[in-house]
């Protein structure tokens, strides 16, 4: 027997056809085209592995960076590689600086004294956002219990904001003060100080703290008196913390 043939024997061992056992035997280009097969199936799952592998690592790799100075005409960085800067062109590592506190600090302003009936919904989540978890719900509270934007739409309020002084604390570089007029229907000056911290989500600039890399951790707004200026502090304490974070009553003062 051959090694391509596979012998069956009938259910009655004892028959035989013609005086000789049966065999079946396999077509040897049948044997062939199915190993051939089997190769090329095994080459197509390769490539297809290879091809899935690839793609993962095109996806999760980091783009490659590329900086030209237009004005110039240099490449200041190729595929990552730093080749020095120019007059107008220079690289150095995302570091949140004083100009992103400021900035934080007088959208936030803006947002909560710029009263315009038609916006002051989206104006009040987008200075919600600026704030810590924690202060953000605090400050959300003490809005919705003293119907203080209910208020606003009822009268009809509009108001206009003007930042007058804005500084980093040289003590504490998280510490900004700020002193600028709210015009209602009367005129209030209003004395400002924040504190600030990193932001702590990922990645560090987002759009909820416009891009800038802090959140407001504390903050606090008193009327200035005209003939004497009281000290400031911030939120420190939980019975300050109502007093501190109502844009209401601390707006309705002065002169």
């Amino acid at each position: 027997m051959k090694a391509n043939e596979t012998k069956i024997e009938t259910p009655d061992t004892g028959k035989m056809v013609n005086g000789s056992p049966t065999y079946l035997t396999r077509d040897p280009d049948d044997i062939v085209t199915i190993a051939s097969l089997l190769k090329i199936l095994g080459v197509l799952l390769f490539a297809l592995v290879l091809s899935g592998c690839v793609n993962m690592f095109l996806i999760f790799r980091k783009a490659d960076r590329i900086v030209v100075d237009k004005s110039s005409g240099r490449v200041v960085e190729l595929n990552n590689r730093d080749y020095g800067s120019t007059e107008t062109v220079s690289i150095t590592p995302d570091v949140p600086t004083s100009t992103d506190k400021k900035y934080l600090v007088k959208e936030f302003l803006t947002a909560l004294y710029e009263v315009e009936q038609t916006t002051r919904e989206a104006q009040v989540n987008k200075l919600l956002r600026m704030l810590d978890p924690d202060l953000s719900m605090a400050m959300a509270n003490r809005l919705k219990q003293n119907g203080v934007l209910a208020a606003e739409k009822t009268e009809s309020v509009n108001s206009s904001w003007e930042l007058q002084d804005l500084s980093v604390d040289e003590s504490d570089p998280y510490i900004l003060r700020a002193i600028g007029t709210r015009k209602i229907r009367r005129k209030a000056q209003l004395k400002c100080k924040f504190l600030l911290k990193d932001s702590p989500t990922t990645p560090i600039r987002n759009d909820n703290n416009l891009r800038t890399g802090f959140t407001i951790l504390r903050f606090r707004v008193e009327p200035v008196n005209g003939k004497t200026i009281s000290p400031l502090s911030l939120i420190g304490d939980a019975e300050e913390t109502s007093s501190a974070i109502q844009p209401g009553s601390e707006t309705t003062g002065g002169k």
